[in-house]
């Protein structure tokens, strides 16, 4: 006999599902659950842009002293001879002093422009002395040398006789012709020929900052180019020894480029190109992109710390002013000391 007729009643059966309260507790912990995960992908969001933003600082700023460096560890070599040479004139381009390296000081709180000259030539001759001593003078056309090895058609040599660059027309065995006529009058004065190289082995090289970031500009028509992005801030200083003769060489003072190099000692504002032995350069680099959340940094910040020789100054300190606005914004500064290896004229 079945329940049904045992009872005279039917079975209640369990209606299957969730009811209304189970199905509203199951969405409120569910949305609990993706609140929390929202709050984790956007805290990890956040720190992933900032990390992002500033390794692309830093390898802006890294990059930027890297192509500062590469230059002025080649400059002045080919100028190390030409010191007595106020200008060297170069045909119809413009003519340019022999000085490795010019700082152009921007004042306080704007950035500096450096110029880096030199040579870099494949062969690596640095130049000969010109011969007096049989008897021929030296002509507008001809220079008379201890040696020609090395030297080729088409180099460009500039002579400390006449402080102008003239490209080599032919080579013989004791004397160099050149093609620019009327360079040099007839003489017999003992002198050098520096050896520029090939076209082109010569750099004369404008480093800035624009909107854009690191520029540079090559002689002779100085087209301003980016070099790095989003470099903000150049400021560079003079390492001077304490006088043109002496090795080694040690900085004895840091000075800004309102130090000009047409002096004849070490002292004052006015010295000779011959006491700089190093750079100081510093650059501050920046995120290309306001970050979500405010940067814990300096303002001002730190760009070139102060030297000290004892309790007496000898390298002051350069600041950078965050500008307004740049709160979310990552700053970062490197600076580094650079030796001039090839411009000890008189060491």
């Amino acid at each position: 006999m079945s329940a049904t007729m045992a009872t005279g009643m039917p079975l209640r059966r369990r209606s299957g599902g969730f009811s209304l309260i189970e199905l509203l507790i199951g969405v409120v912990i569910s949305m609990m659950g993706l609140a929390a995960v929202s709050v984790m992908m956007m805290n990890f969001s956040k720190k992933r842009t900032s990390i992002t933003e500033t390794l692309s600082a830093q390898d802006n700023g890294v990059m930027a002293l890297y192509r500062l460096e590469r230059d002025m560890g080649q400059a002045g070599y080919g100028l190390m001879p030409l010191q007595g040479c106020a200008t060297i004139g170069n045909g119809a381009n413009p003519s340019f002093t022999p000085w490795p390296v010019q700082i152009t000081d921007g004042g306080t709180g704007v950035s500096d422009t450096i110029t880096v000259k030199g040579a870099n030539p494949a062969s690596g001759v640095p130049g000969t002395e010109l011969d007096t001593s049989s008897g021929t003078s030296m002509t507008s056309v001809q220079y008379n040398v201890r040696s020609t090895v090395g030297f080729a058609v088409n180099d460009n040599v500039v002579s400390t006789l006449a402080c102008a660059m003239t490209p080599i027309s032919s080579v013989g065995t004791t004397s160099l012709g050149y093609t620019y006529a009327s360079v040099l009058a007839t003489s017999s004065s003992a002198g050098y020929l520096a050896y520029f190289g090939q076209p082109g082995e010569f750099f004369n090289r404008q480093y800035g900052i624009a909107a854009s970031g690191l520029t540079v500009a090559d002689y002779p028509a100085f087209t301003t180019n980016t070099l790095v992005d989003n470099i903000v801030f150049l400021k560079a200083q003079y390492g001077l020894a304490g006088t043109t003769s002496g090795s080694p060489a040690t900085v004895s003072r840091w000075v800004s480029g309102a130090t000009t190099l047409n002096g004849t000692t070490c002292l004052g504002n006015s010295v000779h190109p011959a006491c700089v032995v190093a750079v100081r350069i510093g650059v501050v680099a920046r995120s290309a992109s306001a970050g979500p959340q405010t940067v814990d940094q300096p303002n001002p910040l730190p760009v070139l710390p102060q030297i000290l020789s004892g309790a007496t100054e000898i390298g002051p300190a350069v600041t950078f002013s965050i500008p307004a606005g740049g709160a979310t914004v990552r700053y970062r500064a490197y600076s580094t000391i650079i030796p001039l290896k090839n411009v000890i004229w008189g060491r």
